[in-house]
């Protein structure tokens, strides 16, 4: 285990005197990168409410950089796949029962588990049986699959916070004691669009033309299957506001390296083939397109709840390998694959899956969204309402903050 230790002494009888003995140990754990940023957003709003908390856990850079001291490389927590999981079986089974021991050495006080429900919830079954509560920040989908999850959850988490506002809904339906807090990226968004690099000048205005954004996801899988409907579709609408004397612009930004040859050798022959095509091959400009375009063309995944935020009309793609989609089908209980949908609880954004992700069946639903205003502004104020009831319009790790720091008073209170 890697640990990063702060200046604390050893006595005779083998236990740990630490250097602070006002300091209230608080365990936090995260498996993955987003949990970690996650982490350090919510650490950072607790050393202001909670100075004396001292952290330990699992974690990474966002979180060590305020002084939590990490107990394993967060990129060992790392698991993609079935295979993978049961590869590291044992490494985690065994970090689980050494997180325990950790616990019971430093007195911990409470525990703060950060999505990665797989290894999270079964951490927190084996603190409470030692008398210490979890915290659980960002819900397992128990919506989309695993619903029976739920009662584990109610028996062994002592507080949930939900990202999205109709969590809370369903939790508190069946006795879990929840809070919904907002999701990071209405804090996230604004900060990163600030850093992205600006969009070509010449686009068309209001009522000049259109911008389309072409996002066919980040993943090599979803690239490579993706990318040849979406530039078809891009044909097929140059084509059709052409012949209406209208000026139609596409965006397609990547952050997929490994990729950048094939979409930038696609975009090429697809000019080669119609030379007053306007698309523009950017990097690391998603947020940038999305603000600034009238529709987008979007793999289904977290970008849809990035379109979401800046309440975009999208047709939402998805297109996996057959053995992938039908053990997803059996799996997977949400009527629908994308984000903004799942949070409307209605096709608001239409969804085009597997054999029918061709650019025509795409073009029909795009032409219809760019050329009919009353149905666009319709998707609009459908996504509006749906952004500032799911999301939140706060900080979500500043009100995380406060429902730990309170939950933690009670506490306290309760034990006085």
């Amino acid at each position: 285990m890697v640990a990063k230790k702060k200046s604390n002494k050893t006595t005779s009888n083998g236990k740990t005197e630490f250097a602070n003995k006002q300091e209230v140990s608080v365990l936090v754990v995260t498996g993955e990168h987003s949990g970690d940023l996650l982490g350090g957003d919510l650490l950072n709003e607790l050393r202001q409410l909670r100075p004396e908390f001292s952290y330990y856990g699992v974690g990474g850079e966002s979180m060590m950089a305020g002084g939590f001291e990490t107990l394993e490389e967060l990129e060992k927590l790392a698991v993609i796949g079935f295979s993978e999981a049961i590869k590291k079986y044992q490494f985690l089974k065994k970090l689980l029962f050494q997180i325990v021991e950790e616990a019971k050495r430093r007195e911990t006080k409470l525990a703060i588990l950060i999505d990665y429900p797989g290894f999270n919830l079964r951490l927190a079954k084996e603190l409470k049986a030692i008398g210490i509560p979890s915290i659980f920040y960002v819900s397992p989908q128990i919506w989309a699959w695993k619903f029976k999850r739920i009662y584990f959850i109610k028996e062994h988490i002592a507080l949930m916070l939900t990202l999205f506002r109709f969590e809370e809904t369903i939790y508190k339906e069946y006795g879990v004691n929840a809070k919904f807090v907002g999701h990071p990226i209405t804090k996230r968004i604004p900060e990163k669009l600030k850093k992205e690099p600006a969009l070509p000048a010449d686009l068309p205005q209001l009522g000049e033309g259109f911008v389309v954004g072409l996002l066919p996801g980040s993943r090599t899988g979803e690239i490579t299957k993706l990318i040849g409907p979406i530039l078809g579709t891009a044909k097929l609408l140059h084509e059709h506001f052409k012949l209406k004397n209208k000026r139609i612009v596409f965006l397609l930004p990547n952050i997929n390296k490994g990729k950048e040859s094939l979409i930038i050798g696609k975009i090429s022959a697809l000019k080669q083939e119609v030379p007053d095509l306007e698309i523009h091959y950017l990097w690391d400009s998603s947020l940038r397109v999305m603000s600034s375009s009238d529709l987008l063309l979007i793999a289904s995944g977290t970008a849809t709840l990035e379109g979401l935020f800046f309440e975009k009309p999208m047709v939402i793609l998805y297109k996996v390998s057959y053995f992938t989609y039908l053990i997803g089908s059996l799996l997977i209980k949400s009527k629908f694959i994308g984000l903004a949908n799942i949070l409307s609880g209605m096709e608001v954004c239409r969804e085009i899956t597997q054999n029918e992700a061709k650019p025509k069946y795409i073009f029909e639903e795009a032409r219809e969204i760019l050329a009919n205003k009353k149905y666009r502004d319709k998707i609009t104020r459908i996504l509006t309402e749906t952004k500032e009831r799911e999301l939140g319009t706060l900080n979500g790790a500043k009100l995380a903050a406060k429902e730990v720091a309170h939950f933690y008073s009670e506490l306290k209170a309760s034990q006085s």
